[in-house]
């Protein structure tokens, strides 16, 4: 039918004498103020769309009554209008536009049908644009409008002007007591690791549900207390988590933009309540450890979450109704993303699209610049989550990672690129390009394309954060030759220049104090009967008894070998015994190993060969970095080294901001850490999450890590070991599609590096 009537407009004999249109009598109308001009808003009921004339585009609408032919209604307008003029052809193109939106009809029977025909191509393509977006599914459900009357009767408290200031009162309260006590708030945060947890995840889960819930009924509230109807709640699939949404699109029937911008706020004004009352009860419950993990949650999705999700306008959520509302631009995306459309067809294609209406030039660049930047964040936000799910379900659930990233990469570039190669073909436009327009834009995709495929980038480079070390080749330890227990220390620390024979501390060994005592028994029972002997021998002499006296003399000689023995191994001890008590540094350097003040008493069992050092003095000129790689930097590295046998790394030391350090990259571990330094973790300031072990002393970390050394080749006294620094290395230059490719596969576990 529609095509009928399109056929009719485009035959000039007969629309003048027989095109009568009527509008249709369920539309109904609104009056709304923009830019200080009046506009008429027309609701359509069936398809639940809204659309805004001017004052002359009204004025013809309403002509179309079933009376007036074409030719009147032009005679009508420029009667009115005067001196303006209607051209027919501009009349028509008028009327293509409301029958193409069902808002008009002819008179001949069947011409209902378009309009159904029409509602059901909507919902096909509000089913393929749902399926689109993976991570925003909305399915229709119910009919609120006599629920949320029915609550209105009991909720209408909250829209009076003492809850307002009682909430904004609370929402600063939170903000207060999280800044005068930040430092605190920031240690009671849990770890990324420890945060996302199976439980964490599954009350986010359920919160979020509930949460969403909370925030749609408060759009609904907000609506039918400014006078507006919601008609429409459905289940919400947001990032997989099931929620309830409210079309709340009959706001725009209201003639104030600021009620409008309030029914938009309003799911968002909710969550920042919700979120403040979880504040408090995260603060306040560390002992109930259900009730305080589900406040954290709450907490977040209130607001983080809201902040830069719901609030954020490049996101079709609550944020771009608020804009579209202050800026009086409705459908800000479509329009933007039509008016991108057509320039990029006009301008690249050649092709003749209908001119614009005039438009201030800052709302071109703002149409311009939105259109690409919400659809490069809507890329980003996709990916991120997507990794985060990757990351999160680990390998066990590789497949469901794949789909997601297959799905996502569809709803990004299959089905916009579907879209505007349809418009193209559409009507014969591809004749109507112009062909130094089409062969330009194609040199420039493909210099785009090549760029993107084999042009080197800095994209490989590893930039992680180090921790400052003396060289291991330059250090020298100081080992315990048997289990000692540490008496006393000296006043010097890790990190301070020590000399050559400067006490470093004492220490006591209970063993060596037994083995020392029988040791000096055993001289002094000898030495007796060598004394023995010798007096025994001294009698036998006197009484002329020369037999007994070589017999005593010979046992007196053993006796004094025995003893000579024993004062040998008393001197051995006492000498290892002094050892202990004064443990001295071996060189000039830097002190880099050393216990700590509260180890006083620790019995140190390291009287064996391959023991860590209880003390170590390095060069402190001679300085490597510890830099943490996962195993995709770390192949990278290793691919990178075989070539070129030693790979360059910049290194930006904290406080030295007017100067880059130089290091070299000579070797790679063989494999990966078993144990990572205390300043790499989360807990001493790096970002490595570790997990517990039995030892807590010992840092596992929690993700397969490599520890990876940088020699420094210019290092100054500005750089002490124990920090922390950036480190860049410099691996080989690689093109836009590898570091795509590397992150896919890498991230979303795909297969495709």
């Amino acid at each position: 039918m529609a095509n009928d009537l399109i056929a009719n407009l485009n035959s000039p004999a007969e629309r003048r004498k027989q095109v009568r249109l009527r509008v249709r009598p369920d539309l109904q109308t609104f009056e709304q103020k923009y830019e200080g001009k009046s506009f008429t808003v027309i609701k359509d009921p069936v398809c639940l769309r809204y659309y805004r004339f001017n004052k002359q585009e009204h004025f013809v609408f309403q002509l179309f009554d079933g009376k007036h032919t074409m030719e009147e209604v032009q005679e009508a307008f420029e009667d009115e209008f005067k001196p303006m003029r209607l051209e027919q052809s501009d009349l028509e193109g008028f009327a293509r536009q409301l029958v193409t939106a069902g808002l008009v009809q002819n008179e001949q029977p069947g011409s209902a049908q378009h309009l159904f025909q029409r509602r059901a191509k909507q919902r096909r393509l509000r089913r393929l644009a749902t399926l689109s977006n993976i991570l925003y599914l909305k399915i229709p459900v119910f009919d609120p409008d006599r629920l949320l009357t029915w609550m209105f009767r009991y909720l209408s408290w909250v829209f009076t002007t003492w809850f307002f200031a009682a909430s904004v009162g609370l929402m600063l309260a939170a903000v207060v007591h999280v800044t005068l006590h930040f430092n605190t708030f920031q240690a009671k945060l849990p770890a990324y690791q420890e945060f996302f947890t199976w439980n964490s995840v599954l009350y986010m889960w359920i919160s979020l549900g509930i949460v969403k819930v909370i925030h749609e009924f408060g759009h609904g509230l907000s609506c039918k207390a400014f006078g507006g109807e919601c008609h429409e709640m459905g289940v919400l699939l947001m990032c997989l988590s099931p929620a309830l949404y409210a079309n709340v699109t009959d706001a725009w029937t209201l003639a104030d933009k600021w009620k409008r911008i309030i029914i938009s706020f309003a799911g968002i004004y909710v969550e920042l309540v919700i979120a403040s009352l979880a504040t408090f009860v995260w603060w306040y419950t560390p002992v109930y450890p259900v009730i305080n993990n589900i406040a954290l949650c709450i907490m977040v999705l209130c607001s983080v979450s809201t902040v830069m999700f719901n609030a954020n306008p490049l996101m079709r959520f609550d944020g771009y109704y608020i804009l579209a509302d202050w800026l009086e631009v409705p459908n800000l995306r479509e329009k933007a993303n039509k008016f991108l459309n057509n320039l990029f067809q006009a301008k690249c294609l050649g092709i003749d699209v209908p001119p614009e209406a005039y438009m201030a030039p800052w709302r071109k660049w703002l149409f311009l610049i939105y259109a690409v930047a919400s659809w490069v964040y809507r890329w980003v936000v996709t990916f991120s989550i997507l990794w985060f799910f990757a990351d999160f379900m680990g390998p066990k659930l590789k497949v469901l990672s794949q789909m997601l990233a297959i799905m996502s990469l569809a709803s990004l570039f299959i089905w916009p690129g579907y879209k505007l190669i349809k418009n193209i073909r559409q009507r014969g436009r591809l004749p109507d390009m112009k062909a130094a327009r089409v062969y330009v834009t194609l040199a420039v995709f493909a210099s785009l394309l090549l760029a993107f495929f084999f042009l080197p980038l800095p994209v490989s480079r590893v930039h992680e954060t180090g921790l400052v070390a003396v060289d291991p080749d330059a250090l020298e330890a100081v080992m315990l030759a048997e289990p000692a227990r540490l008496e006393s220390l000296a006043d010097v620390g890790p990190g301070q220049q020590v000399r050559r024979g400067q006490l470093l501390a004492a220490f006591k060994s209970e063993a060596l104090e037994i083995e020392l005592r029988k040791a000096k028994a055993i001289s002094n029972e000898q030495w007796s009967t060598v004394e023995l002997m010798n007096t025994s021998a001294a009698n036998a002499r006197r009484t002329g008894n020369d037999a007994a006296d070589k017999q005593y003399a010979a046992e007196a000689k053993k006796a004094r070998a025995k003893a000579e023995t024993a004062d040998a191994d008393v001197g051995r001890l006492l000498a290892r015994k002094s050892h202990l008590e004064e443990l001295k540094a071996p060189r000039d350097g830097m002190l880099v190993t050393a216990p700590k003040r509260d180890e006083i008493g620790k019995l140190y069992d390291r009287g064996y060969t391959d023991a860590p050092p209880v003390f170590a003095v390095g060069d402190p000129g001679r300085l490597i970095l510890k830099v943490p790689v996962t195993p995709m930097h770390f192949r990278v590295l290793k691919d990178d080294l075989a070539a070129r046998g030693e790979l360059e790394a910049s290194v930006y030391a904290k406080g030295r901001s007017d100067r880059t350090f130089s290091g070299k990259l000579r070797k790679l571990p063989a494999q990966n850490a078993a144990t990572v330094p205390l300043a790499l973790t989360q807990r001493g300031g790096g970002s490595l999450a570790v997990k517990p072990s039995e030892d807590p002393n010992v840092l596992i970390p929690l993700a397969q890590v490599y520890l990876v050394e940088i020699e420094m080749t210019d290092s100054d006294t500005a750089i002490d070991p124990g920090q922390l620094a950036v480190v860049k290395i410099h691996a080989r230059w690689r093109s836009g599609a590898w570091w795509v490719a590397r992150a896919l596969s890498n991230s979303l576990d795909i297969g495709l590096y």
